[in-house]
């Protein structure tokens, strides 16, 4: 019997409480919901997210409506063989039976072992280090899950057509309970070469088997938006809308890929911010060749040769749409769907823009190609968000694109991922969610922050001189979380100093005004 059914059915034993967590010796595999904020949505052990364990729907949207938008997703990684030239494709989710290729737990630790298993803060985080060393320790949002499985075992990829390609996968998905961020849930993969040999011409994909039968899926590649007189720039992001209005399917859902794999040619500059490519990632060059101020250009407190938001990436490369029907379920006509072929014809045609005919719809969106080395790894971030826009906007894109600035926002200024003590993370940014975003502010900020009971609060700006130059908020603000908006119109460029004051507490943070 092939694992992935055995993963299947113990999944179904565990999560019969949709809030488990698996913590029992010989249950690894695992289906834990996040449900922190506005999304519920159904994450595993094995590669998949958003199924239940009885095979049904697992994303909803709002929390506690029952309209499910994903009836089934998962990661899809491939790669040509070095020795073969096979195609080799690794599924975390099929969408016939809810295949999976992936086990749970290291390449060299049993999936049986009572530590392969998700761990959510705060209930059973963080993971042990003896078993699990990359693991963070620390959480960053308020619902962090951990978890790593791997495609290394043989006997459960498909018979007659696929083999291990030799990768451990790092799953962490946050959550947070914050006024902007109440619809988006963000997963990060770290995706490791455990091989002793480069893995060449590899593709990352994430497939989504949508719960219900959306119209139209568009794709956003490098365009602007003007909303509320505010420009926002996205650059790859594809959503999805029902075109017949009920009040089920006044919904648009985003995905945004906000991290691949870097884009970096040897004499090239492709983000033109002087600075070659083949240098972006060397610290030394930094250092020795650029003043100060260019080392943290967006000030995040993160060195620009370490934060991936400020290098070119891969980004979505191809965002492919099929029915089940239609669907590519063998590793070479799953290659050529990661790699932006039409697996029937040949033809390249990266980006569909017609939908198939009327039926359960299905989609890929993938990244590449690229290598990885041995003992090496490389980074795929997302977000899913949702938002309503029948009745309130004209189009369902003017709706998640503003959602989606608070996603691009929280990734590029590594707010979303802890990366090291005092670099990525700082006291000042996660005490009592007390944070100014964005950061730089041009025209209006918004300060971020919670307090346990009603208090009393005061917000002032503050410039370099210890002036206070505006009083941004004064009175009694209610438990909870809270998000004040102000603007820094008549307010010379430079750095000030944003301080709340709630009884004898205060807290500051800087904030620069361009």
């Amino acid at each position: 019997m092939k694992y992935w059914i055995m993963w299947f059915l113990v999944s179904i034993l565990v999560s019969s409480n949709s809030n488990a967590v698996c913590t029992e010796s010989g249950r690894p595999a695992c289906i834990v919901v996040h449900d922190t904020n506005n999304v519920e949505i159904l994450v595993s052990n094995f590669g998949s997210f958003g199924r239940a364990a009885n095979g049904g729907p697992g994303c909803f949207w709002p929390k506690g409506s029952g309209h499910s938008y994903i009836f089934g997703a998962g990661i899809w990684f491939g790669t040509i063989d070095f020795l073969t030239g096979d195609t080799l494709v690794t599924i975390g989710y099929g969408p016939h039976g809810g295949e999976t290729e992936f086990v749970p737990g290291l390449e060299n630790l049993p999936p049986t072992h009572p530590d392969a298993i998700i761990y959510v803060y705060p209930d059973n985080w963080p993971a042990p280090i003896t078993s699990f060393p990359m693991a963070p320790t620390l959480n960053v949002s308020h619902q962090d899950s951990w978890c790593a499985f791997n495609d290394c075992d043989s006997t459960v990829h498909m018979p007659g057509d696929g083999r291990p390609i030799g990768i451990e996968v790092y799953q962490t998905v946050y959550v947070w309970d914050l006024p902007n961020l109440e619809d988006i849930v963000f997963f990060d993969y770290e995706i490791k070469n455990v091989t002793e040999h480069k893995i060449n011409s590899c593709y990352i994909g994430t497939y989504l088997d949508r719960g219900i039968s959306f119209d139209y899926s568009k794709v956003i590649l490098n365009d602007w938006y003007v909303i509320n007189s505010e420009s926002i720039h996205v650059d790859n992001f594809v959503y999805q809308y029902h075109d017949i209005y009920t009040s089920w399917d006044s919904c648009v859902v985003g995905f945004d890929l906000l991290q691949t794999d870097f884009d970096l040619s040897p004499g090239m500059d492709k983000d033109n911010d002087g600075i070659p490519d083949q240098y972006e990632r060397d610290s030394s060059y930094y250092v020795n060749n650029l003043s100060q101020s260019m080392w943290d250009v967006d000030r995040d407190h993160v060195p620009d040769w370490r934060d991936a938001s400020e290098n070119p990436q891969i980004g979505l490369t191809a965002m492919k749409l099929f029915t089940l029907n239609l669907d590519p379920n063998k590793d070479n006509e799953r290659y050529m769907t990661l790699a932006g072929y039409n697996f029937k014809t040949g033809e390249y045609c990266p980006f569909d823009t017609m939908p198939p005919e009327p039926d359960d719809m299905r989609c890929l969106l993938a990244s590449g190609p690229f290598s990885i080395k041995p003992d090496s790894s490389i980074m795929l971030v997302f977000a899913i968000m949702f938002a309503n826009w029948r009745g309130i906007y004209q189009k369902p894109d003017t709706a998640i694109v503003l959602v989606d600035k608070w996603a691009q926002l929280y990734y590029d200024m590594n707010y979303y991922r802890y990366t090291s003590v005092g670099e990525g993370r700082s006291e000042e940014r996660t005490e009592n969610n007390f944070m100014v975003l964005p950061n730089p502010v041009t025209t209006q900020g918004h300060i971020i922050f919670s307090v346990p009971t009603s208090e009393h609060i005061k917000i002032k700006l503050y410039n370099v001189l210890g002036q206070a130059v505006k009083m941004v908020a004064h009175g009694y603000f209610a438990a909870g979380k809270h998000d004040v908006a102000f603007s820094v119109d008549y307010l010379s460029s430079g750095t000030y100093f944003i301080m709340l004051e709630t009884g004898n507490n205060r807290r500051c943070q800087s904030v620069i005004i361009k």
